[in-house]
């Protein structure tokens, strides 16, 4: 799901940027045209980096907190079928409906820390791909490039048109790291 919305977001600058930066070269006999590897700084930059160092610690502390759930709900279980016998079976039921309320609790909980990782991660790839928007207009407004496309959207081009290199050193100047906010 994570990805979907990732590259539909992907989707949207290249489509809006080039329908924005199209719009400019009409005016113009000859169109500058440049390209930018939007994945390359989507991975490569510091604030990307930034991101995923964030998750992956997030991640490992989420699956720490699940496999100590899990933990407890065992011992719990094993607890509840040694009183089995022990038991009536009214208290019996009791105890085996609380015991499922605590899973599904503890299931919902994992989801819901879940969701909000998930939502963390898209908010801040959104606020990358905006930045990276943001350093690419200022790159075309600077250099006159009419016509900003992704290295995704080309079969064969010349190197000269890369300016990827000049889009990653902007956007780690302007954005060295991204913080994920509080779960």
């Amino acid at each position: 799901m994570l990805i979907l919305k990732f590259r539909s977001v992907r989707t949207i600058f290249a489509v809006a940027f080039t329908v924005l930066l199209m719009s400019f070269s009409h005016a113009h006999a000859e169109v500058s045209i440049a390209v930018v590897d939007i994945d390359k700084v989507l991975v490569e930059s510091s604030a990307a980096k930034s991101i995923q160092r964030q998750i992956s610690a997030k991640r490992k502390a989420f699956l720490d907190e699940v496999k100590t759930a899990e933990e407890k709900l065992r011992a719990d279980q094993k607890k509840l079928e040694q009183k089995r016998g022990e038991l009536s079976k009214e208290a019996l039921l009791k105890k085996v409906q609380d015991f499922e309320r605590q899973r599904l609790s503890a299931r919902n909980t994992i989801q819901e820390k879940k969701g909000k990782l998930d939502a963390m991660y898209v908010k801040a790839m959104n606020t990358l791909t905006k930045s990276i928007y943001e350093v690419c207009t200022k790159i075309a407004a600077e250099d006159k490039i009419d016509l900003i496309i992704t290295r995704q959207n080309i079969v064969v081009g010349s190197m000269s048109l890369d300016i990827t290199k000049a889009v990653m050193e902007r956007l780690n100047k302007k954005l060295p790291k991204l913080s994920l906010g509080k779960k």
